[in-house]
Protein backbone atom coordinates (compact mmCIF):
# COMPACT_ATOMS: atom_id res chain seq x y z
CA UNK A 1 0.00 0.00 0.00
CA UNK A 2 1.34 3.60 -0.68
CA UNK A 3 2.69 5.73 1.77
CA UNK A 4 1.90 9.07 2.89
CA UNK A 5 1.97 11.97 -0.24
CA UNK A 6 2.57 15.09 0.47
CA UNK A 7 1.33 18.31 -1.30
CA UNK A 8 2.86 21.87 -1.08
CA UNK A 9 2.38 25.42 -2.64
CA UNK A 10 5.19 27.44 -2.97
CA UNK A 11 2.70 30.44 -3.44
CA UNK A 12 5.11 33.39 -2.70
CA UNK A 13 7.36 31.94 0.26
CA UNK A 14 10.86 32.56 0.46
CA UNK A 15 13.26 29.79 -0.47
CA UNK A 16 14.20 29.45 2.92
CA UNK A 17 10.86 29.51 4.25
CA UNK A 18 9.88 26.28 1.72
CA UNK A 19 12.93 24.15 2.55
CA UNK A 20 11.88 25.08 6.35
CA UNK A 21 8.52 22.96 5.39
CA UNK A 22 10.16 20.60 3.03
CA UNK A 23 13.11 19.45 5.98
CA UNK A 24 10.50 19.59 8.94
CA UNK A 25 7.79 17.12 7.15
CA UNK A 26 11.36 14.93 6.04
CA UNK A 27 10.60 15.32 2.07
CA UNK A 28 13.67 13.98 0.31
CA UNK A 29 12.15 14.69 -3.22
CA UNK A 30 10.25 17.13 -5.09
CA UNK A 31 7.50 16.37 -7.68
CA UNK A 32 6.73 19.54 -9.77
CA UNK A 33 3.02 19.15 -10.96
CA UNK A 34 3.05 22.86 -12.48
CA UNK A 35 2.52 22.45 -16.17
CA UNK A 36 4.36 25.94 -16.27
CA UNK A 37 7.30 25.89 -13.89
CA UNK A 38 8.11 29.02 -13.63
CA UNK A 39 6.87 31.92 -11.29
CA UNK A 40 7.87 35.58 -11.13
CA UNK A 41 6.54 36.13 -7.25
CA UNK A 42 8.98 33.19 -6.57
CA UNK A 43 11.69 32.93 -8.75
CA UNK A 44 13.74 30.36 -7.15
CA UNK A 45 11.22 27.90 -7.92
CA UNK A 46 11.66 28.07 -11.70
CA UNK A 47 12.61 24.42 -12.81
CA UNK A 48 15.84 24.41 -13.47
CA UNK A 49 17.01 26.84 -10.67
CA UNK A 50 14.76 24.61 -7.86
CA UNK A 51 16.34 21.54 -8.90
CA UNK A 52 20.02 22.70 -8.39
CA UNK A 53 18.94 25.13 -5.31
CA UNK A 54 17.39 21.58 -4.00
CA UNK A 55 21.07 19.77 -4.09
CA UNK A 56 22.75 20.98 -0.77
CA UNK A 57 19.66 19.74 1.06
CA UNK A 58 19.87 16.22 -0.17
CA UNK A 59 16.44 16.43 -1.88
CA UNK A 60 15.52 15.21 -4.89
CA UNK A 61 13.86 17.12 -7.97
CA UNK A 62 11.05 15.33 -10.60
CA UNK A 63 9.60 17.49 -13.31
CA UNK A 64 5.93 15.82 -14.05
CA UNK A 65 4.04 19.16 -14.94
CA UNK A 66 3.81 17.66 -18.26
CA UNK A 67 1.98 15.08 -16.99
CA UNK A 68 0.02 16.00 -14.27
CA UNK A 69 -0.47 19.79 -14.51
CA UNK A 70 -3.32 21.60 -14.58
CA UNK A 71 -3.25 23.15 -18.31
CA UNK A 72 -5.12 20.44 -20.40
CA UNK A 73 -3.43 21.63 -23.40
CA UNK A 74 0.35 20.53 -21.71
CA UNK A 75 -1.12 16.95 -21.50
CA UNK A 76 -2.67 16.99 -24.27
CA UNK A 77 0.21 17.79 -26.18
CA UNK A 78 2.80 15.73 -24.32
CA UNK A 79 0.08 12.66 -25.31
CA UNK A 80 0.35 13.85 -28.71
CA UNK A 81 4.15 13.62 -28.77
CA UNK A 82 3.88 9.68 -27.36
CA UNK A 83 1.16 8.40 -29.23
CA UNK A 84 -1.13 7.97 -26.24
CA UNK A 85 -4.22 9.29 -24.60
CA UNK A 86 -4.03 12.08 -22.19
CA UNK A 87 -6.01 9.95 -19.96
CA UNK A 88 -3.06 7.12 -20.02
CA UNK A 89 -0.34 10.02 -19.33
CA UNK A 90 -2.01 10.80 -16.26
CA UNK A 91 -2.89 7.06 -15.38
CA UNK A 92 0.73 6.29 -15.82
CA UNK A 93 2.30 9.69 -13.47
CA UNK A 94 -0.42 8.79 -10.74
CA UNK A 95 1.76 5.12 -11.03
CA UNK A 96 4.87 6.76 -10.94
CA UNK A 97 4.09 9.05 -7.45
CA UNK A 98 2.56 5.53 -6.00
CA UNK A 99 5.28 3.50 -6.66
CA UNK A 100 7.75 6.42 -5.42
CA UNK A 101 5.82 6.36 -2.50
CA UNK A 102 7.15 3.15 -1.38
CA UNK A 103 10.32 3.92 -0.82
CA UNK A 104 10.93 8.24 -0.53
CA UNK A 105 9.26 10.68 1.53
CA UNK A 106 7.89 13.16 -1.59
CA UNK A 107 5.65 16.21 -2.12
CA UNK A 108 3.77 17.25 -4.76
CA UNK A 109 4.86 20.77 -5.48
CA UNK A 110 2.36 23.26 -7.38
CA UNK A 111 2.10 27.18 -7.06
CA UNK A 112 -1.27 27.98 -5.31
CA UNK A 113 -0.30 28.21 -1.81
CA UNK A 114 -4.02 26.89 -0.74
CA UNK A 115 -4.77 23.17 -1.49
CA UNK A 116 -8.55 24.42 -1.72
CA UNK A 117 -7.90 26.36 -5.08
CA UNK A 118 -5.21 24.21 -6.87
CA UNK A 119 -5.80 21.06 -8.86
CA UNK A 120 -3.44 19.19 -6.76
CA UNK A 121 -6.25 18.88 -4.21
CA UNK A 122 -9.14 18.86 -6.80
CA UNK A 123 -7.66 16.46 -9.28
CA UNK A 124 -4.65 14.79 -8.38
CA UNK A 125 -5.38 14.01 -4.64
CA UNK A 126 -8.55 12.51 -5.46
CA UNK A 127 -6.82 10.14 -7.85
CA UNK A 128 -4.30 9.24 -4.93
CA UNK A 129 -6.81 8.77 -2.15
CA UNK A 130 -8.73 6.22 -4.36
CA UNK A 131 -5.83 4.61 -5.22
CA UNK A 132 -5.19 4.07 -1.38
CA UNK A 133 -3.01 6.75 -0.39
CA UNK A 134 -2.71 8.92 2.15
CA UNK A 135 -2.89 12.53 0.86
CA UNK A 136 -1.35 15.42 3.03
CA UNK A 137 -1.15 19.48 2.60
CA UNK A 138 1.61 21.06 3.96
CA UNK A 139 0.30 24.54 4.61
CA UNK A 140 3.04 27.89 4.56
CA UNK A 141 2.22 27.74 8.51
CA UNK A 142 3.97 24.53 8.84
CA UNK A 143 0.28 22.89 9.59
CA UNK A 144 -0.69 20.25 8.31
CA UNK A 145 -4.26 19.50 6.40
CA UNK A 146 -5.40 15.67 5.24
CA UNK A 147 -6.69 16.12 1.75
CA UNK A 148 -10.09 15.42 1.80
CA UNK A 149 -12.65 13.02 -0.83
CA UNK A 150 -14.83 15.23 -2.66
CA UNK A 151 -18.28 14.75 -3.51
CA UNK A 152 -18.23 13.52 -7.23
CA UNK A 153 -21.65 14.96 -7.49
CA UNK A 154 -20.21 18.08 -7.35
CA UNK A 155 -19.26 19.40 -10.62
CA UNK A 156 -15.06 19.16 -10.17
CA UNK A 157 -12.28 20.67 -12.61
CA UNK A 158 -11.69 17.93 -14.61
CA UNK A 159 -7.71 17.87 -16.87
CA UNK A 160 -9.35 16.12 -19.96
Amino acid sequence: MPETIYTVGHSNLSFMRFINLIQANNINHIIDIRSIPYSRKAPWSNKSRLAEMLKPFHVRYTYLGHRLGGVKKSIEHHAKQQGITPQEIYDEAIQVLLQLSLRENLSLLCAEGDPANCHRQHVVAQTLIDSGAEVIHIMKDGSLKEAWKEDPTVNQPQLF
